[in-house]
């Protein structure tokens, strides 16, 4: 599918599946979904750019993820894709940058291409050139990634409420099976964690781009735009590593309260083994063939060995106790 986006008189027209030279050569941002052979062959006759295939995209040396062919600038990054799935997914997106127009190319819906499709309706002036078009992607991409990123530290705040709150039940000798829901919830954050620095680093690469020496300078304001949007690449890449650092700590408690879990299943039947020792002894003493045992036809033998199992039993717990170790 091929959208066109033109600018007229303030306004956005967008249309769907327009095809004709003129109507590409007019737009000022051409969005490629999932196209067809059709339409990557009609856009590449109005661009004189050859669009890269998926297995191009998803390529990750630095020499085919930017690169330039003539005067347009390819470039390539990998945009966080939220779906109902288990695992977050990052989508390949290709920005094909011409002194003309904006070539989006991607083979997924990621939102950040809706939201700012949406924007265009009341902000004709994000399209006031391919520039400033792709810079109003870029941010709303960084916008998306923030967000995500302030989702994984709510949860990691949740998590280690929770984290340490188990902490307290375990070692009031009652352990909890949460722990591993925990475990399963800190290595998905752990996951978003790890492919929004992905994402990031990749847009990072392609910033330069739009500063380049020896293409036109851009305006102040979109300048300016360009800046805050380094910055704030840079800023969200340290609050990752901050979140990362944070996940391998609480990884960590969490396994050793896990851990220790364990060993308070195994001090359990360790003590019981040591308490039903003593009696065992008692009774194997008394249960063994010979003819001539003392207590063998006393009238209280059998009394004085359960009193002494019992007797023996206790002993082990009562000092077990008086030590803290149950």
């Amino acid at each position: 599918m091929v959208n066109t986006y033109t600018r007229q008189a303030g306004q956005i027209q967008k249309r769907t599946g327009m095809l004709e030279s003129q109507e590409l050569s007019r737009a000022v941002w051409i969005d490629m979904v999932e196209p067809s052979k059709e339409e990557e062959v009609a856009v590449e006759a109005v661009l004189g750019v050859e669009v890269p295939t998926p297995e191009e995209m998803r390529e990750v040396e630095s020499s085919s993820q930017i690169y330039r062919e003539g005067e347009a600038a390819v470039m390539t990054i990998r945009i966080m894709n939220i779906t109902s799935s288990p695992s977050p997914r990052l989508t390949p997106a290709t920005f094909i940058l011409t002194p003309n127009r904006l070539v989006t190319l991607r083979y997924g819906n990621p939102s950040p291409f809706r939201i700012f499709s949406e924007r265009l309706a009341s902000q004709a002036e994000l399209l006031s050139s391919p520039k400033a078009a792709m810079v109003g992607l870029l941010e709303t991409i960084v916008d998306r990634v923030a967000d995500i990123l302030e989702n994984v530290g709510d949860q990691l705040d949740k998590l280690s409420e929770c984290l340490f709150t188990e902490n307290s039940k375990i070692s009031s000798g009652r352990p909890d099976t949460s722990l591993e829901a925990t475990l399963q919830s800190i290595g998905r954050n752990g996951d978003l964690a790890s492919r929004v620095r992905e994402s990031l680093h990749s847009i990072d690469r392609v910033t330069p781009t739009l500063v380049r020496k020896q293409d036109a300078p851009l305006p102040q304001e979109l300048s300016e735009r360009v800046a805050t949007l380094r910055r704030d690449v840079k800023s969200l890449l340290e609050h990752d590593a901050y979140l990362t650092a944070k996940i391998q700590f609480l990884l960590d408690s969490n396994l050793g309260l896990i851990s220790i879990q364990q060993n308070a299943i195994i001090k359990i039947f360790s003590v019981a083994a040591v308490i039903f020792l003593p009696p065992t002894l008692v009774a194997s003493i008394y249960g063994m063939n010979f003819e001539h045992i003392p207590e063998l036809k006393w009238l209280y033998g059998y009394p004085f060995a359960l009193t002494m199992m019992v007797i023996s039993s206790v002993v082990p717990y009562w000092y077990f106790k008086r030590r803290r170790w149950l």
